[in-house]
């Protein structure tokens, strides 16, 4: 409490100056224990907004004027205040014990309502795991700020630094490199804090050109990076068998059929000794809300460093909330905006899928972003929009040859937030679910690492 008095004593007697302080370093009144604190600071930031001047005599009458003044302890109790400090030099220091407390009260208050929660027979375990989830996250998160910089100290410690990088010839990709040069091109890699969006209809490739990736950065040669996949649609281990297939260059089916000769085991087993040494981590949780994918994504992150996030698919996600008048469109903008805070809040690239609607199918001239399933933020919220396009139907009749020699399938970049926007053509292999460059498999080899 005496925290709280010196900040609004600091505001008395030291306004505009502390006011302004006191507003970036607390934010919002709710902060405050006190109830009489709260109308005092936020009459104090009325004046402010307006420009008056702010003593006890405007302050006093601004909360007679609301029939506040008797409630918080008339005009003495500002006095009081005032005369409690002699300098605001340690504003900023009670600033930050006023807003340690809240976030302690915040934690008490998540921990009674899990404690009366877990009495309650009648809930399921998961939503209470959930609702303490949130709490804490609300009060990991009360007046959150982010810092300001200056100018000078942004074009000096990251724009020079990111040009010099950009234009080394070995070092034309800023972010993590997908491994596919005509997607690099366009996009500089996938950088840290952005949300990388590919979208396509069910069955065209979503997520064997996610694997891909994800085996072109964790097995990376001269940079390898550990990955966490989020995958909602398969089990671990059918996407662990994926990567392994599509890194040996065989497809599972010959297995399956009994069809498998000695070089195909053979590159199995290549390829099991170049993953061995690969930080590729899978979390299979189903229907996975942010928060809890948040702080599995932190739980991972302390224990190993994570480069990339892959998450397989966003319309499988849940909102945080579940709140009864919302339609899955207001659900899937909130999961979107989630992922968006997720990528910002760990630092690091987010490799996000998501499902095309079926107007894409009955359009000429490819998917647009409008064809984004049940929301329209996905396409706001992403830094960068990929689509997947084929003409699978007429793929379906392909010979054997031409399968092995690699489909034709456009990659089409419809939105890059720091750069153009183009489309591209990669080769998709569905032998072995996975893509390669069109301009390197041209000679009927099916890609995979020696």
């Amino acid at each position: 409490m005496n925290a709280e008095k010196a900040v609004l004593g600091a505001m008395l007697i030291d306004s505009p100056v502390a006011t302004d302080t006191a507003i970036e370093k607390i934010g919002i009144s709710k902060v405050f224990y006190s109830d009489a604190h709260q109308k005092i600071y936020d009459t104090i930031i009325e004046l402010r907004q307006k420009n008056d001047g702010i003593d006890i005599i405007s302050v006093s009458k601004s909360l007679s004027d609301k029939g506040f003044l008797e409630q918080i302890g008339g005009e003495n109790y500002l006095m009081e205040m005032q005369n409690l400090i002699a300098t605001t030099a340690n504003l900023e220091t009670w600033c930050q014990m006023v807003h340690d407390r809240a976030v302690l009260r915040r934690i008490i208050d998540a921990c009674s309502i899990a404690t009366e929660k877990c009495f309650d027979s009648e809930k399921e375990v998961s939503y209470i795991l959930d609702e303490v989830e949130r709490s804490v996250l609300e009060a990991r998160t009360l007046g959150e700020r982010q810092n300001i910089f200056e100018i000078k100290d942004l074009i000096f410690n990251h724009a020079i630094p990111y040009l010099e990088k950009l234009s080394k010839k070995d070092e034309s990709v800023a972010g993590i490199p997908t491994g596919f040069p005509d997607i690099d091109d366009k996009i500089t890699g996938m950088k840290a804090g952005e949300m990388f969006v590919i979208a396509a209809r069910p069955s065209v490739g979503k997520t064997s050109l996610a694997i891909s990736i994800v085996r072109n950065v964790a097995l990376n040669l001269t940079n390898p990076k550990s990955v966490l996949i989020f995958t909602m649609e398969m089990t671990a281990e059918q996407i662990a068998r994926r990567i392994l297939c599509a890194e040996a260059g065989v497809s599972e089916k010959s297995f399956r059929d009994k069809q498998q000769g000695k070089g195909e085991w053979n590159r199995i087993t290549g390829a099991a000794t170049n993953l061995n040494k690969a930080k590729i981590f899978i979390d299979p949780t189903p229907a996975l809300r942010v928060m809890e994918m948040r702080a599995r994504a932190r739980r991972v992150k302390s224990q190993q460093k994570i480069d990339l996030i892959v998450i397989d698919y966003l319309q499988l996600m849940r909102a945080d909330v579940d709140r009864k008048n919302d339609n899955r469109q207001q659900e899937v903008s909130l999961i979107s905006a989630g992922i968006k805070s997720l990528a910002k809040e760990l630092n690091i690239p987010v490799l996000v899928l998501a499902q095309l609607n079926r107007a894409t199918e009955m359009q000429k001239g490819g998917p647009k972003l409008s064809n984004l399933r049940e929301s329209g933020s996905i396409e706001q919220d992403a830094d960068i929009v990929g689509f997947i396009h084929r003409d699978t139907e007429k793929q379906k009749e392909a010979s054997e040859e031409e399968k092995i020699k690699g489909l034709e399938s456009e990659f089409i970049i419809e939105k890059n937030r720091n750069g153009e926007p183009g489309k591209m053509v990669l080769s998709f292999f569905p032998l072995t679910a996975s893509f390669g460059s069109r301009s390197r498999y041209d000679d009927g080899d099916i890609p995979h690492r020696e």
